[in-house]
Protein backbone atom coordinates (compact mmCIF):
# COMPACT_ATOMS: atom_id res chain seq x y z
CA UNK A 1 0.00 0.00 0.00
CA UNK A 2 2.97 2.18 0.84
CA UNK A 3 3.62 2.29 -2.70
CA UNK A 4 0.77 3.59 -4.53
CA UNK A 5 1.92 7.01 -3.38
CA UNK A 6 5.47 7.00 -3.94
CA UNK A 7 4.66 5.73 -7.34
CA UNK A 8 1.66 8.66 -7.64
CA UNK A 9 4.52 11.11 -6.49
CA UNK A 10 6.80 9.84 -9.31
CA UNK A 11 4.72 9.77 -12.11
CA UNK A 12 3.12 13.14 -10.98
CA UNK A 13 7.00 14.37 -10.77
CA UNK A 14 7.75 13.15 -13.91
CA UNK A 15 4.43 14.22 -15.69
CA UNK A 16 5.49 17.85 -14.57
CA UNK A 17 8.88 17.87 -15.77
CA UNK A 18 8.06 16.60 -18.83
CA UNK A 19 5.54 19.61 -19.29
CA UNK A 20 7.97 22.01 -18.55
CA UNK A 21 10.40 20.80 -20.89
CA UNK A 22 8.13 20.56 -23.64
CA UNK A 23 7.08 24.14 -22.72
CA UNK A 24 10.62 25.55 -22.70
CA UNK A 25 11.32 23.75 -26.29
CA UNK A 26 8.68 25.24 -27.49
CA UNK A 27 9.35 28.82 -26.00
CA UNK A 28 12.60 28.93 -28.43
CA UNK A 29 10.48 28.88 -31.40
CA UNK A 30 8.00 32.26 -30.08
CA UNK A 31 10.89 34.34 -29.86
CA UNK A 32 10.95 37.16 -32.67
CA UNK A 33 14.39 36.44 -34.61
CA UNK A 34 14.70 40.06 -35.60
CA UNK A 35 14.50 43.40 -33.41
CA UNK A 36 12.20 44.80 -35.86
CA UNK A 37 10.29 41.28 -35.64
CA UNK A 38 10.18 41.89 -31.93
CA UNK A 39 8.77 45.32 -32.27
CA UNK A 40 5.60 43.39 -34.26
CA UNK A 41 4.88 42.31 -31.08
CA UNK A 42 4.51 45.19 -28.99
CA UNK A 43 1.11 45.81 -27.93
CA UNK A 44 -0.85 48.53 -26.03
CA UNK A 45 1.31 50.95 -28.16
CA UNK A 46 1.41 52.75 -31.14
CA UNK A 47 3.93 51.45 -34.06
CA UNK A 48 4.75 53.31 -36.78
CA UNK A 49 5.95 51.62 -39.32
CA UNK A 50 7.43 53.74 -42.51
CA UNK A 51 9.31 51.93 -45.61
CA UNK A 52 10.28 53.53 -48.82
CA UNK A 53 11.11 51.20 -52.03
CA UNK A 54 14.01 50.58 -53.27
CA UNK A 55 13.44 48.73 -56.06
CA UNK A 56 12.70 45.03 -57.37
CA UNK A 57 15.00 42.51 -58.80
CA UNK A 58 12.99 40.01 -61.39
CA UNK A 59 14.00 36.90 -61.87
CA UNK A 60 12.92 34.00 -63.76
CA UNK A 61 9.66 32.91 -61.82
CA UNK A 62 9.43 35.74 -59.57
CA UNK A 63 10.77 39.02 -58.17
CA UNK A 64 12.41 40.19 -55.08
CA UNK A 65 11.26 43.70 -53.63
CA UNK A 66 13.75 45.19 -51.50
CA UNK A 67 12.80 48.46 -48.95
CA UNK A 68 14.08 50.00 -46.46
CA UNK A 69 12.37 50.11 -42.88
CA UNK A 70 11.77 52.30 -40.05
CA UNK A 71 9.93 51.34 -36.91
CA UNK A 72 8.89 53.59 -34.26
CA UNK A 73 7.46 52.72 -30.87
CA UNK A 74 5.83 55.74 -29.54
CA UNK A 75 5.12 54.71 -26.28
CA UNK A 76 8.56 53.53 -25.08
CA UNK A 77 10.31 56.13 -27.62
CA UNK A 78 12.17 53.09 -29.51
CA UNK A 79 13.11 53.44 -32.68
CA UNK A 80 14.68 50.13 -34.60
CA UNK A 81 16.25 50.24 -38.51
CA UNK A 82 16.06 47.44 -41.07
CA UNK A 83 15.18 46.41 -44.36
CA UNK A 84 12.50 43.55 -45.79
CA UNK A 85 13.03 41.61 -48.48
CA UNK A 86 9.55 40.64 -50.41
CA UNK A 87 9.96 37.61 -52.47
CA UNK A 88 7.06 36.96 -55.05
CA UNK A 89 6.50 34.06 -57.42
CA UNK A 90 3.97 33.69 -60.05
CA UNK A 91 2.92 37.07 -59.41
CA UNK A 92 1.91 36.67 -55.72
CA UNK A 93 4.05 37.50 -52.30
CA UNK A 94 5.13 34.48 -50.95
CA UNK A 95 7.13 35.65 -47.84
CA UNK A 96 8.53 38.96 -46.94
CA UNK A 97 11.54 39.00 -44.33
CA UNK A 98 12.38 41.58 -41.90
CA UNK A 99 16.43 42.51 -41.56
CA UNK A 100 18.18 44.27 -38.70
CA UNK A 101 20.35 47.12 -39.97
CA UNK A 102 23.16 45.37 -37.90
CA UNK A 103 22.87 42.48 -40.18
CA UNK A 104 23.48 44.12 -43.23
CA UNK A 105 27.12 44.55 -43.43
CA UNK A 106 26.94 41.19 -43.28
CA UNK A 107 24.39 40.13 -45.63
CA UNK A 108 26.15 42.55 -48.08
CA UNK A 109 29.62 40.73 -47.28
CA UNK A 110 28.05 37.52 -47.81
CA UNK A 111 26.33 38.28 -51.01
CA UNK A 112 29.73 39.22 -52.25
CA UNK A 113 31.56 36.16 -51.95
CA UNK A 114 28.77 34.15 -53.12
CA UNK A 115 28.93 36.31 -56.49
CA UNK A 116 32.80 35.42 -55.84
CA UNK A 117 32.62 31.71 -55.27
CA UNK A 118 34.43 29.40 -57.95
CA UNK A 119 35.18 25.85 -58.13
CA UNK A 120 38.51 26.47 -56.33
CA UNK A 121 36.27 26.34 -53.23
CA UNK A 122 36.41 22.59 -52.86
CA UNK A 123 38.19 19.35 -54.54
CA UNK A 124 34.45 17.33 -54.36
CA UNK A 125 32.07 17.51 -57.50
CA UNK A 126 29.52 19.35 -55.95
CA UNK A 127 29.01 21.82 -53.88
CA UNK A 128 26.60 24.41 -51.89
CA UNK A 129 27.60 27.75 -49.95
CA UNK A 130 24.77 30.08 -48.43
CA UNK A 131 24.52 32.90 -46.35
CA UNK A 132 21.25 33.43 -44.05
CA UNK A 133 20.33 36.21 -42.40
CA UNK A 134 18.38 35.70 -38.63
CA UNK A 135 15.17 36.35 -39.62
CA UNK A 136 15.68 33.69 -42.13
CA UNK A 137 16.75 35.37 -46.14
CA UNK A 138 18.81 32.85 -47.62
CA UNK A 139 21.25 33.61 -50.33
CA UNK A 140 23.04 30.42 -52.04
CA UNK A 141 25.15 29.64 -54.28
CA UNK A 142 25.57 25.87 -55.39
CA UNK A 143 26.83 23.82 -58.45
CA UNK A 144 27.96 20.67 -59.88
CA UNK A 145 30.82 19.88 -61.65
CA UNK A 146 29.40 18.01 -64.11
CA UNK A 147 27.33 20.67 -65.63
CA UNK A 148 30.16 22.98 -64.72
CA UNK A 149 27.51 25.96 -63.81
CA UNK A 150 27.58 28.02 -60.44
CA UNK A 151 23.80 28.87 -60.23
CA UNK A 152 22.35 31.03 -57.33
CA UNK A 153 18.86 31.44 -55.54
CA UNK A 154 17.16 33.37 -52.38
CA UNK A 155 14.53 31.51 -50.34
CA UNK A 156 13.63 31.95 -46.46
CA UNK A 157 13.95 29.15 -44.18
CA UNK A 158 10.40 29.92 -42.81
CA UNK A 159 8.57 28.17 -45.51
CA UNK A 160 9.20 24.84 -47.37
CA UNK A 161 8.70 26.87 -50.70
CA UNK A 162 10.97 26.29 -53.54
CA UNK A 163 13.90 28.65 -53.73
CA UNK A 164 14.04 31.56 -56.28
CA UNK A 165 16.47 31.22 -59.25
CA UNK A 166 18.73 34.05 -59.59
CA UNK A 167 21.68 35.27 -62.18
CA UNK A 168 24.48 36.45 -61.17
CA UNK A 169 23.65 39.71 -62.35
CA UNK A 170 20.60 39.12 -60.35
CA UNK A 171 22.70 38.86 -57.55
CA UNK A 172 24.55 41.60 -58.08
CA UNK A 173 21.12 43.96 -58.82
CA UNK A 174 20.12 42.77 -55.10
CA UNK A 175 23.61 43.51 -53.29
CA UNK A 176 22.97 46.85 -55.10
CA UNK A 177 19.59 47.27 -53.76
CA UNK A 178 20.65 46.29 -50.52
CA UNK A 179 23.54 48.92 -50.43
CA UNK A 180 21.15 51.48 -51.35
CA UNK A 181 18.95 50.27 -48.44
CA UNK A 182 21.75 50.51 -46.09
CA UNK A 183 22.97 54.10 -47.09
CA UNK A 184 19.42 55.42 -46.87
CA UNK A 185 19.05 53.93 -43.61
CA UNK A 186 22.82 55.40 -42.20
CA UNK A 187 21.82 58.78 -43.13
CA UNK A 188 18.68 58.57 -41.35
CA UNK A 189 20.73 57.68 -38.39
CA UNK A 190 22.71 60.38 -38.65
CA UNK A 191 19.73 62.88 -38.23
CA UNK A 192 19.22 61.55 -34.92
Amino acid sequence: MRKFPAILSVSLCTTFLLNAAFAQETNVYLTPPTKLDAMETNTDTILIRASVLMGTVAASGGTLSVKARDFTDAGANQRELGISIDIAMGGQRVDSVLIDYDELNGLLNGIDYLNRVDWSITSFPAFDASFTTRGGFRVLAYGGRRSGAIEYSVRTTRTALPALPLSRDQLGQLRSLVDQAKAKLDAIRKEK
